[in-house]
């Protein structure tokens, strides 16, 4: 329980991190390689060190990783099987059917870097992680324009070709980079009867989206209250893609992390071209390019507990990935502070902080079971003990630059212990005080 404080304050920032934390994760990028999307992969590759720099701050260093690169074009592959109408070598088939990419310097369908025994790295690849990447993530734009983002997540993660990248006690992380929204197909219908992108494209929004309470997306005009539709004519329900995620790891709250990004999912507004076909207006415009709204894939990302999504509204990637950095080093156990700490004394120099902390022993059942609570390292505790200091390497990506400390004199805690705390945040956004 939080102490009653003299300052004012406007929250608690809260932290629940595993006292001896799993430090493996899997990372699946699921990138568009549709025709307008050169600007931003180029922008991922240059960017890809930014948010390896975020995971290289968790404590103990650089987590083991698997990363694997997919694309979103499926082709024309549904779940009643896989479609032949004319409409161009891009959406041929199965696409590049979830396949994890290979590159030359790189043994196998994913990258591996994970620590061996006496603390040295096992590496599948040539060069530095982020040259890997970028080999990997060069996807090109040549992929089907009806982007299956979700389709092709679970058949990267059910592909027996990308056998090995899946590891049972890991982590999960999928990242889409898009900047259309998902039309993962249940009926290869969509393409029949059309060989013009517009109608085929518009299909998506009609039979993928609903707003105002109403199915009609013919109709010009802004939308709004928009969000999958059940039951689609075409596409697959969203939930069904949420439920195969979850269904990876006996914790998805924890262990099933998920990042987009994309276009903003709104404004929605129909309008219509020269020859009278209904058109889905961009969401955003940048640098000669557009976005348009992501209502199904916004959606999706919504649904998990560690979730982020970013816009893609500006072809620079480079903030949004520091931030699905820090989302997934909260899923490992995020010690740093994203808000300023009410200050118990202003009157004396450094920062008193008002935070309680404790040891928990969680039980199999996920219940908690023994609470040790930990006391303030200023008091002159023996330890374990905790205090909250500056840490600018460790914590760059955040506001504060504050981070939790417990001093456990060397000692490892049992596995299932979770280290809990609270601490009162105060108002404004003045820097820390230490």
């Amino acid at each position: 329980m939080v102490a009653k404080v003299v300052p004012a304050h406007d929250g608690v920032e809260t932290k629940d991190l595993d006292a001896v934390p799993n430090r493996d994760v899997d990372i699946l990028f699921v990138i568009d390689n549709s025709g307008s999307m050169a600007e931003e992969q180029s922008s991922l590759r240059a960017n890809f060190g930014k948010f390896m720099d975020v995971l290289a701050t968790i404590e103990g260093g650089m987590p083991n990783v698997h990363i694997g690169v997919v694309t979103s074009s499926m082709g024309q592959s549904a779940s009643d099987g896989t479609g032949s109408a004319a409409f161009g070598a891009g959406c041929a088939g199965a696409g590049d059917d979830g396949v994890m990419r290979m590159a030359p310097n790189i043994s196998g369908r994913f990258i591996i870097d994970e620590e061996s025994a006496g603390g040295a790295r096992t590496r599948n690849y040539a060069g530095s992680l982020a040259d890997a990447f970028s080999a990997l993530a060069d996807v090109g734009t040549a992929g089907c324009g009806i982007e299956q983002h979700l389709a092709a997540t679970k058949r990267a993660l059910t592909n027996t070709t990308n056998a090995g990248f899946l590891r049972e006690h890991a982590k999960l992380a999928v990242i889409f980079i898009a900047d259309e929204d998902d039309c993962s197909l249940a009926h290869k219908a969509l393409f029949e009867g059309a060989t013009d992108g517009t109608i085929v494209n518009f299909r998506c929004t009609s039979a993928g989206i609903e707003c105002d309470g109403s199915d009609d997306l013919e109709t010009p005009g802004l939308r709004t209250e928009c969000h999958p539709k059940a039951d689609s004519q075409y596409l697959h329900d969203v939930d069904g893609y949420v439920d195969f995620l979850r269904g990876l790891k006996a914790d998805p709250s924890r262990d099933v992390i998920v990042a987009g990004i994309v276009g903003d999912p709104d404004p929605v507004e129909i309008t219509k071209d020269n020859a009278g076909h209904s058109l889905l207006k961009p969401s955003c415009q940048y640098s000669g390019q557009f976005a348009y709204p992501a209502v199904r894939t916004a959606d999706f990302l919504s649904q998990f507990e560690l979730s982020v999504r970013e816009t893609i509204c500006g072809a620079d990637l480079s903030d949004a990935l520091v931030q699905i950095g820090a989302l997934l080093k909260r899923g490992f156990g995020d010690p740093c502070f994203e808000s300023v700490l009410a200050d118990l004394d202003p009157d004396t120099a450094g920062l008193q902080p008002d935070c309680a902390v404790s040891d928990v022993q969680v039980r199999p059942d996920g219940n908690a079971g023994l609470e040790y609570v930990i006391p303030p390292c200023s008091l002159g505790a023996n330890t374990p003990c905790w205090r909250v200091e500056l840490d600018e390497a460790k914590c760059f990506y955040t506001p504060t630059k504050l981070k939790l400390v417990v001093d456990r004199g060397g000692v490892i805690p049992p596995s299932d212990i979770h280290l809990r705390a609270s601490c009162v945040t105060a108002d404004g956004d003045a820097g820390p005080v230490i």
